[in-house]
């Protein structure tokens, strides 16, 4: 096991695991709910001027399969 910090904008924590992406969701877990969005989520969400983002790996390759 290692202590890994994870920070973010409203600060910093010490989390002692086996690896980093289990220190990240230890404290993700504990800040984030996360569930499929519904109709009515979207809706509110778009009206309020938040844009759908996509998620990837910075070292994601896209192919174009044109």
């Amino acid at each position: 096991m290692r202590v890994y910090m994870v920070a973010s904008n409203s600060g910093a924590r010490l989390v002692r695991a086996n690896h980093r992406s289990q220190a990240l969701q230890f404290v993700a877990a504990q800040e984030y709910t996360i569930r499929v969005a519904s109709q009515d989520d979207l809706i509110k969400c778009l009206s309020e001027g938040k844009a759908v983002e996509t998620a990837k790996h910075p070292d994601q390759t896209e192919f174009n399969l044109a």
